[in-house]
C-alpha cells in the first residue's frame, strides 16, 4: 500500500519532537511538517521518498535524520537537507549491519550591498552548504564529502571538526586511504584540543575509539589522564586508569606459586 503524507498535514504543530515515516511512503506533501519547531528527529524507512516543496522548512530544531536501506535511492535525504541551515547529523544504515554517520555543518548567508553596482552580493559562512552538495546519482558521494575536509579545517571550529573526524573514522563507509590519512594527520596535530572537547562533551565513544586503537607507549594515554585531571572528570579518569592497568598490569597482579 502506497502512502502519501498530505500537504500541510502537520504544519505548525509545536508538540511533535520525532517523526517515523511509515513503510510504503512514496510522497511527503508540500509543507507537511512546516514550522514544526520542536521536531528534532526524522526516521526514514528508505531514501526514495519524494519530498515536495518546503516539507520540512523552518524545522529549526531538526538535528538528526536516520535513514534505513541506504543502498537504494537516497534522493530524499538531499531534499530534506536542502531546507536546513542548522547542523544536522545523519545516520545511514546499510545491509549486513554497516553504518555511516555524517555531520552536515550549519551555515548562513548574508546579503551585502554593492553600492556602485546597485546589487546585493550573497556571502556564505561555514562549510555546511558545500557538504549538502555531496550527493551523486541519488547516493551520498563520500569521496566528495571527505574532499571538503581541508576546507572545513579553515572555516569550522573544533566542535564540528571533532565530530566529522570521529564519525568518519569510526564508521568508514567508502573511506579512501588518502582521506583516512588526512583525518589521522589532523588527530595527531590536535590531540590535546580534541581530547578536551570529547571530555567536555562526555563523548566516550570517541575517546574509546582513539585511545584503544593507540599503540601502548605512544604517549596519548598519559596526556589523556592529565587532561581529564585538569578538567576534573572523575568518571573519565576512572576509565583511563583502568585502561592503563589493562595495558600494563602491576607485578602484584600476576599469579605466584610457592614450590
Amino acid at each position: 500500500m502506497e502512502v502519501r503524507i498530505e500537504d500541510y498535514a502537520y504544519a505548525e504543530n509545536r508538540e511533535i519532537t520525532e517523526v517515523q515515516i511509515p513503510e510504503g511512503t512514496k510522497q511527503i506533501g508540500k509543507h507537511a511538517f512546516y514550522n514544526c519547531r520542536s521536531l528534532h528527529t526524522v526516521l526514514l524507512p528508505h531514501g526514495g521518498i519524494e519530498i515536495e516543496d518546503g516539507a520540512f522548512k523552518n524545522c529549526r530544531s531538526l538535528s538528526h535524520i536516520i535513514l534505513h536501506h541506504g543502498e537504494g535511492d537516497c534522493t530524499c535525504l538531499k531534499d530534506i537537507l536542502y531546507d536546513m541551515y542548522q547542523e544536522v547529523t545523519v545516520s545511514i544504515f546499510y545491509d549486513r549491519g554497516e553504518q555511516a554517520l555524517l555531520l552536515f555543518p550549519r551555515y548562513e548567508y548574508e546579503y551585502i550591498a554593492n553600492e556602485p553596482a546597485r546589487v546585493f552580493q550573497e556571502v556564505g559562512y561555514g562549510a555546511g552548504y558545500l557538504y549538502q552538495q555531496c550527493f551523486f546519482d541519488s547516493q551520498v558521494d563520500f569521496r566528495r564529502y571527505d574532499g571538503l575536509w581541508q576546507r572545513a579545517c579553515v572555516s569550522e571550529e573544533i566542535p564540528v571538526l571533532g565530530r566529522i573526524l570521529s564519525y568518519r573514522l569510526r564508521f568508514p563507509r567508502q573511506l579512501s586511504d588518502t582521506a583516512q590519512n588526512s583525518y589521522h594527520h589532523y588527530w595527531q596535530e590536535h590531540q590535546k584540543e580534541l581530547l578536551v572537547y570529547y571530555m567536555e562533551e562526555q563523548d566516550m565513544d570517541s575517546l574509546r575509539f582513539f585511545l584503544e586503537q593507540e599503540e601502548p607507549g605512544a604517549g596519548l594515554l598519559p596526556l589523556a589522564i592529565q587532561t581529564a585531571q585538569d578538567l576534573e572528570k572523575p568518571g573519565i579518569i576512572s576509565y583511563l586508569l583502568d585502561l592503563k592497568q589493562r595495558r600494563s598490569p602491576s607485578p602484584d597482579s600476576t599469579s605466584k606459586f610457592d614450590l
